[in-house]
């Protein structure tokens, strides 16, 4: 199997301090790896390097065969990369479908994602279509958010805490939706704090500490290894 994404010895920070210290990380074409850690250790530094919000000071980020690392948001975008952000960020005076159609700049016939398609796949944005961000529920927005990532067409999505603040049941929800999106053939490199939901969607677990990543395994494997999880993640 490829790798979508490949990330080598990528080294990246904040205002000249190092957060990012010789990154290592692969995401396999139409695969699902959770990216673990405690607070701070740099997962979300990560997804913005990549993304390109953030430059690095040196690495590499290849997105299939082309190095993206410190290229512009909008160029790896083109590329086939897609961001559900932390917090959602939907534009709140906008309505849905405002929202949408923003995202979804001109339509091009054999375009994998349309407008259409994003409300068959979640309904209750079309029910909701007319309301503004603002006047949508938690859930509601975090489905606003994958469906306007969607509306990129994307090979990889990068999805960065996407059960936060968000209740147990409409956790549930996002997990259905994600997991209906496996047959698409959209890889994802997944943040999340919500153990459950990350073995519930990813193949694959690594485990970033101080800006590295020091582990990584299958899910099962890691699941199976209570001792490693509590040494890494401090949990049972």
């Amino acid at each position: 199997m490829t790798d979508v994404l490949t990330v080598r010895d990528l080294r990246a920070g904040y205002d000249g301090g190092t957060v990012l210290d010789g990154v290592d990380l692969t995401v396999p074409e139409g695969g699902v790896v959770a990216l673990l850690g405690r607070n701070g250790a740099g997962k979300t530094t990560l997804v913005h390097t990549v993304m390109g919000l953030l430059k690095p000071y040196s690495g590499s980020i290849r997105v299939g065969d082309r190095d993206l690392a410190g290229a512009a948001p909008h160029t790896v975008a083109r590329s086939g990369v897609a961001i559900v952000p932390q917090g959602r960020r939907v534009f709140a005076p906008l309505t849905v479908e405002e929202n949408l159609r923003l995202a979804a700049g001109r339509d091009r016939a054999g375009r994998a994602w349309t407008v259409r398609r994003v409300y068959e796949l979640m309904p209750r944005l079309a029910e909701r279509r007319g309301h503004r961000g603002d006047q949508l529920s938690g859930g509601e927005q975090q489905m606003l958010a994958i469906g306007r990532a969607l509306l990129r067409n994307p090979r990889l999505l990068l999805l960065d805490e996407p059960s936060d603040g968000l209740a147990p049941a409409v956790v549930d929800d996002v997990a259905v939706l994600l997991e209906g999106l496996r047959g698409e053939g959209i890889a994802a490199l997944l943040v999340e704090q919500d153990l459950h939901l990350a073995f519930r969607l990813a193949g694959e677990v690594a485990v970033m500490r101080k800006g590295q990543i020091v582990h990584r395994a299958p899910t099962s494997e890691f699941r199976a290894d209570r001792a490693r999880a509590h040494a890494l993640l401090g949990v049972g």
